[in-house]
């Protein structure tokens, strides 16, 4: 039953028979068991067949999600470098932010089915750029401050990853601490790889829930319906799982909770070796989405004006330069 509830294919009568007695009354008893047996392989393969297509089922509806969310982007993207009144631009960016915020959503629905993001990178792109990307697929990304001297990069198959785990760790520490207050998130170098810790401000957990969510995190398991709550914290250990990436939980100083993200230096590309990489303009361009540059989701806010320096597309593709302020 366990191996078919992972997905793995057993014979519909079980992979061992009983032997059968000399005595009648055992002979009776050992073919009950033996339908017990056949009973419960077939429920399994049953359930695990159900779980398969379900499966399917949101895996398809999220690639469908995320197909028109990008076409939506894109329309957007035009109409930000059409519009030349700052209002109209400040409600295209924030348009721009939700839509952003939406896409995170239908990637979950793929990563708890099983598939990966929709989004991909070629090339290494800086940690501070992931951060930010991370930081911008927020709601109250204002409160977040990102204090990262690094020049080391993410390696490009983990980009997109690592942006959707950090994103869903800031935004709990946004939604579990006061309005008030902020969040930090600093990175570094450490021993054993790379660190990145996200440090709030709220009430805490008490221990021994906060214990069960570092097992969960560690090893995740099966997703529970009863956990919805604990979605973003399921996705991220799911995500940490593909690339070796060890989450932590702990309590901080301050009273909150600090997350601690220790990537491994299989996925983190040294300052040296991402500074090699080509210039966007050599035709080996990173893959670096627009929402990478927290200014399209927010600067305006501040400034009224649109930022001057080109941004990419989610498919890598250089977008048409915006017009100055």
């Amino acid at each position: 039953a366990e191996r078919l509830h992972d997905g793995l294919d057993t014979p519909a009568d079980g992979s061992t028979r009983l032997r059968h007695p000399a005595t009648t009354e055992i002979a009776r008893a050992t073919a009950a068991v033996a339908r017990l047996q056949q009973t419960a392989t077939a429920a399994a393969a049953s359930e695990a067949g159900l779980r398969d297509g379900l499966r399917q089922v949101f895996v398809s509806l999220a690639r469908r999600n995320q197909s028109l969310l990008q076409r939506q982007l894109r329309l957007i993207d035009a109409l930000e470098q059409k519009a030349s009144d700052p209002a109209a631009l400040a409600d295209l960016f924030s348009l721009d932010h939700l839509t952003t915020r939406m896409r995170r959503h239908a990637e979950s629905l793929a990563i708890l089915s099983g598939a990966a993001p929709g989004r991909s990178w070629r090339d290494p792109v800086p940690v501070i750029d992931v951060i930010r990307g991370a930081t911008a697929e927020v709601e109250d990304y204002k409160r977040v401050a990102v204090l990262v001297g690094t020049e080391d990069a993410v390696a490009g198959p983990a980009v997109a990853d690592m942006i959707h785990l950090l994103a869903e760790l800031i935004e709990n520490a946004t939604l579990f601490s006061p309005s008030g207050t902020r969040v930090e998130v600093r990175a570094g170098r450490v021993a054993k790889g790379f660190a990145v810790e996200i440090d709030d401000r709220g009430l805490g957990i008490e221990p021994e829930l906060l214990s069960e969510i570092n097992q969960q995190l560690a090893s995740p398991p099966d997703f529970d319906l009863a956990d919805a709550d604990r979605l973003g914290l399921f996705v991220g250990g799911k995500l940490a799982a593909r690339h070796g990436v060890r989450i932590s939980l702990r309590l901080s100083p301050y009273g909150g909770i600090t997350a601690i993200v220790l990537m491994p230096s299989s996925i983190v590309v040294p300052a040296q070796e991402a500074a090699a990489v080509p210039p966007p303009d050599s035709g080996l361009a990173s893959r670096r989405p627009a929402e990478l540059d927290l200014t399209r989701a927010g600067v305006l806010a501040f400034t009224g004006q649109r930022p001057a320096q080109p941004s990419l597309s989610a498919a890598g593709q250089p977008a048409a330069a915006p017009p100055g302020p």
